[in-house]
């Protein structure tokens, strides 16, 4: 009945979504025309929808190296600098820095590139300790990393401790789908991401959660400009629902102008304390589900989506499961100004979805249903165009999804 979950979570690895086969294929246990609890307001007239235009992000850009910095050319020389006990900047000579383990910015450095792209790691960096300095940075920096021993739990790059106030920026990540995660963010108060790809990890492109469902900031993370493909482990979907997300966001913040594609799981999963957010600018390709909704997203906003094509459902609504006392995953949050071009389904509420509203998006190639409301309370859909569903197709569904995975 509905997707189950179950987000307990490992210090590594955050358990967050279905397994696979749950999470789109096994959906349909339910009967269809069973009791519907939702009195939100409902329409299924077709309109005219005019869509904003979604812009794709900017990649890694050229920038001014800060004058006065310390100037390192070598892996000893940075190993020196990083731990020289002064926060200070340090500008990367062109070259390949490799470590037997990562490197560890524990006292807020900022760290340049002298050149875009051109300081290649060979080993990950964590920034964040215990105790310290806030404020560390990295900027036009490659980390291609082939050895998972390099990394700090499982990540390219980690942030955490002591690194509110962090930044990445233009940088480049490839985990030859040997490295779990690119980016993971356990500290998020404050932090920055801009221009930064990812692609071939087993896990996350870029995670940003702390681990706590009762995190609360005055600082949300904000994100521009990503571009995140190809996770998966090498069996597709073997993460049982656990990972295999390209973008996984647990914490109040904001994403803009984020591309994802070739998401073994889910394009972007949104749960933990993901509250007062919003996601805007987002295009989802080929990726079973486009966007997990799941425990506990509580009033945020999905904004100018573009998903498909190659998504099974468009934005799946995690059910009110058990295992949180019933409490909804989807509560208040509202998607908005969306093109959905998906095979099954369009927006899917689950069991127990509370006040969501689904508005001004466009329905294209469902061959079950736009929208399905199963047993949801107080949602809300209306303004949307269901022109061009398939005939065989419902505008609204109040019946348990189906199933079906392939896109």
């Amino acid at each position: 009945m509905g997707v189950a979950a179950t987000s307990s979570k490992s210090l590594g690895l955050i358990a967050g979504l279905a397994c696979v086969g749950v999470l789109v294929a096994g959906v349909g246990s339910g009967v269809a025309g069973e009791a519907v609890e939702s009195h939100g307001t409902r329409s299924t007239t077709s309109f005219a929808v005019a869509l904003k235009p979604v812009r794709r992000p900017r990649p890694p850009a050229h920038y001014a190296v800060p004058p006065g910095a310390r100037r390192v050319a070598s892996s000893a020389k940075l190993r020196a600098a990083l731990s020289d006990r002064r926060k200070e900047t340090i500008v990367l000579a062109p070259g390949v820095y490799d470590n037997r383990g990562p490197f560890v910015d524990s006292e807020g450095d900022r760290i340049y590139s002298a050149r875009l792209g051109r300081a290649v790691f060979r080993a990950g960096i964590v920034l964040g300790a215990n105790y310290g300095p806030s404020g560390a940075l990295i900027r036009g920096l490659t980390f291609d990393v082939r050895d998972p021993s390099k990394v700090s739990e499982g990540a390219e790059v980690l942030v955490w401790g002591t690194a509110r106030g962090a930044a990445v920026l233009d940088t480049r990540l490839d985990g030859h789908g040997v490295v779990s995660a690119g980016l993971v963010v356990r500290q998020p108060n404050g932090f920055v991401g801009r221009r930064i790809a990812a692609r071939r990890f087993l896990s996350y492109g870029v995670e940003v959660d702390p681990n706590d469902y009762g995190f609360t900031t005055r600082s949300p993370y904000s994100l521009r400009d990503l571009t995140i493909s190809q996770v998966s482990r090498q069996v597709p979907g073997s993460s049982d629902g656990t990972a295999e997300a390209c973008l996984w966001l647990g914490s109040p913040g904001e994403v803009r102008r984020v591309s994802v594609r070739r998401c073994a799981v889910t394009g972007i999963w949104t749960g933990t304390a993901m509250k007062h957010s919003r996601v805007e600018e987002a295009t989802i390709q080929d990726a079973p589900v486009g966007i997990y909704i799941e425990h506990f997203t509580t009033s945020s906003t999905f904004e100018r989506l573009r998903i498909g094509p190659g998504v099974a459902v468009g934005v799946n609504a995690e059910w009110d499961n058990p295992a949180y006392g019933g409490k909804p995953a989807s509560t208040d949050n509202v998607i908005e100004g969306a093109r959905i071009q998906t095979t099954r389904a369009g927006v899917y509420l689950d069991q127990g979805t509370i006040r969501s509203t689904v508005r001004h998006c466009v329905f294209i190639g469902q061959d079950w249903a736009a929208i399905g409301d199963y047993k949801g309370v107080d949602n809300s859909y209306y303004k949307n165009n269901f022109k061009r569903i398939d005939p065989g197709a419902v505008r609204v569904s109040f019946a348990h999804y189906p199933g079906g995975s392939k896109p």
